[in-house]
């Protein structure tokens, strides 16, 4: 055989070699037109985050946060660069999530009350979900390795860029009682992003007020002076969750740091409170039966290290009709703390008195 006729049949041979690893190459997913869809719900959740849904397309990261009752409650968005797409997309690829079961929960015995997660990938038109607890565990690896980065897509997409987390800060400061009774100038003067989880955004402002004091000063005797503020604003998971004036006073709460506040709570004919049931099931034995007076101050410093003080049962001068559940009795409890730690008991049904 002529060499020119070896060398063709071998050109021959490399060129249908290239077209057979052609053909066996997987197929990467179309990164242009996908769609994935992240959805947790169930287990043990607040009513309000019953369902959350994450849905990634080529331009954007959108979470959905939906109520029990069908409600949404929050509802974050943020732009993806193609990289950012491709990503994650990749991640599907690499894994090979199109082989997966259709369902993976073979840690039923062990795993309870944690929910359940559907993950699905669309695209060219042929969709593949897959469900599975929302854990780790008894899963394939290539699926934590896809469950990890559509959770980092999460935290990326709840997390606020500056200018939002500033347009945040500004706006609950300017509708807060102080600044919008008589503040004015208002100015960042420091903004910083702690390394925490959640991600906790400190923000500084200065501003005026024309009269001395804080709060809504409506009706109130004050000084017509003008008054420089500071105000220090911590933002987490797009919610203002502290704001100190002055460094002395909460303008959530509205009081001054470490003074003492009144509380009342006036309890329900035929209704048991939360620190009557608390002692009931508390499964002490006594000489001496407590007093409401000492079940209200145990059961606070046992469940929350709350001390309160000057724990009062006052009979009230009024008549009720007795219908259980629904009069009020004919004595209220009152007591004072620490204005800082009354959050807890506010949520308990106690009210503020003055």
């Amino acid at each position: 055989m002529k060499k020119t006729e070896i060398m063709g049949i071998f050109a021959l041979l490399l060129i249908t070699a290239a077209m057979i690893a052609a053909c066996m190459q997987v197929q990467e997913p179309d990164s242009g037109n996908a769609v994935i869809t992240y959805r947790f719900y169930g287990g043990f959740v607040i009513q309000t985050h019953a369902i959350q849904e994450l849905v990634v397309t080529k331009d954007n990261a959108t979470l959905t946060i939906t109520a029990a009752d069908g409600n949404i409650t929050e509802r974050f968005e943020k732009k993806l660069t193609k990289e950012q797409f491709n990503a994650i997309v990749k991640v599907f690829s690499d894994n090979n999530f199109a082989s997966y079961g259709d369902r993976y929960d073979e840690g039923q015995k062990y795993v309870t009350d944690v929910g359940f997660t559907d993950i699905t990938f669309v695209a060219n038109g042929k969709t593949k979900t897959v469900t599975t607890y929302n854990v780790n565990d008894y899963m394939p690896s290539g699926l934590i390795r896809i469950r990890e980065k559509l959770q980092e897509t999460v935290e990326f997409t709840r997390t606020l860029d500056e200018s939002r987390i500033k347009a945040l800060a500004e706006s609950w400061i300017r509708e807060a009682p102080t600044y919008k009774y008589d503040g004015s100038g208002l100015r960042l003067v420091n903004y910083v992003l702690q390394e925490s989880f959640p991600v906790r955004y400190v923000l500084t402002y200065t501003f005026t007020s024309s009269h001395a004091g804080y709060g809504d000063r409506s009706g109130m005797m004050t000084a017509q002076v003008i008054t420089d503020h500071s105000i220090m604003i911590t933002i987490v998971d797009g919610t203002v969750q502290s704001a100190v004036i002055d460094g002395k006073w909460d303008e959530m709460g509205q009081f001054l740091i470490g003074s003492e506040l009144t509380l009342s709570y006036r309890p329900k004919m035929c209704e048991k409170t939360t620190w009557q049931v608390w002692e009931e099931n508390s499964g002490r034995v006594y000489i001496r039966a407590p007093t409401d007076e000492e079940i209200i101050k145990s059961y606070y410093i046992t469940v929350y290290s709350i001390e309160v003080r000057n724990v009062k049962k006052i009979q009230l001068d009024q008549v009720t009709c007795q219908a259980c559940d629904v009069c009020l009795e004919t004595y209220r409890f009152g007591l004072t703390m620490n204005a800082s730690e009354m959050h807890v008991l506010l949520d308990e049904g106690w009210t503020r008195v003055g």
